[in-house]
């Protein structure tokens, strides 16, 4: 697969908020909640609570920021064109998330 295609940024413009999800819910339960553990953090504050899954998921998405970011350091304009793609998916889940 090419560096410069839009179906690598898709790709990892999909995976890389899975990977924001992890890093923010292992600094919430090591920072600010340092008495639960990022299991408690999955199942009960992202999945149990319908409230908190679209604000969640936008933190998320920042790491899509810095991976957009690079991609322009990098001058990939189609994989840059990728990751905004998947990001309009997440956004889209998150719209429904929210009603």
């Amino acid at each position: 697969m090419p560096s410069d295609s839009i179906r690598l940024g898709v790709i990892l413009g999909l995976f890389a908020p899975v990977l924001g999800f992890l890093v923010y819910g292992t600094m919430y339960v090591t920072s600010i909640r340092p008495h639960l553990e990022l299991g408690w953090f999955i199942n009960d504050l992202f999945l149990g609570t319908r409230e908190y899954q679209g604000p969640v998921l936008s933190l998320s998405l920042l790491a899509n920021l810095a991976l957009f970011f690079l991609f322009d350091r990098l001058d990939r304009p189609k994989a840059m064109r990728g990751v905004i793609g998947a990001t309009f998916v997440y956004a889209v889940a998150i719209v429904v998330l929210s009603f």
